[in-house]
């Protein structure tokens, strides 16, 4: 299957809607001042992970709108011998996230603000990531929006490119539909293995609960976990 994706999915409106949410003042001074040193600048240029992270070896995770950043900072800092890369666009996460970094001193995790559609077309060389993590994607619950979910057939074939052989991607909805479509996109794709739960590996285990999980299970909606692994095709 190509590798890029399909021209009406390209020129398509973006899976996310940039919110209008507050900054605060320890946001904004993060944003401004520690930028250089935790977030990965993109250029004109695939991106050098090895470069990034100074030569280390470990394996590189990517979690893919980490939001305000608590799955993220805590996973970065109980498993230092992984790399950790997280993608997001809004603001007021990034500064969150880029605050927590510089507190904890975490050497272990950066930040890349960009959409992650084009991220992967163009600035990620294929088999970079040994697992790629969606926590609770936007779930465009109306069914006019259903062809912006992000954790589309297409997309899936675009994430196989960017994960190495053996490679994971977990991702956990709490909207049944979601759950259901990816499941079926991944039963359908030969290149795609579904692994048991009870294989996720440690840093995956025992994840804090986000305010977003919260808020779900105060409205009545499960939360349900997928994990898969990328096998030759």
């Amino acid at each position: 299957m190509p590798s890029s994706l399909r021209p009406e999915l390209k020129n398509a409106k973006k899976s996310f809607v940039l919110r209008k949410g507050r900054t605060t003042s320890a946001q904004r001074r993060a944003l401004k001042y520690l930028k250089k040193q935790h977030t990965i600048q993109l250029g004109e240029d695939k991106v050098d992970f090895s470069a990034a992270f100074e030569g280390s070896p470990k394996k590189l995770i990517a979690d893919v709108g980490f939001g305000s950043g608590e799955s993220l900072l805590y996973m970065a800092d109980r498993f230092n011998e992984v790399n950790f890369v997280g993608i997001e666009v809004y603001p007021p996460g990034i500064g969150s996230a880029l605050n927590q970094i510089e507190q904890n001193k975490l050497t272990n995790l950066k930040i890349i603000e960009s959409d992650v559609f084009d991220l992967l077309e163009t600035k990620v060389t294929n088999e970079t990531f040994d697992a790629m993590i969606f926590l609770y994607p936007d779930p465009w619950p109306k069914r006019k929006h259903l062809k912006r979910r992000l954790l589309s057939e297409d997309f899936l074939n675009l994430l196989y490119d960017k994960v190495v052989i053996g490679g994971l991607v977990f991702c956990k909805t709490d909207w049944g539909d979601y759950y259901t479509q990816v499941k079926e996109a991944v039963a359908s794709d030969n290149g795609w293995l579904r692994e048991d739960l009870t294989n996720l590996p440690e840093y995956l285990k025992s994840l804090p609960q986000t305010k977003y999980e919260r808020k779900a299970l105060i409205e009545g909606r499960e939360s349900r976990e997928l994990l898969f692994r990328k096998t030759p095709r």
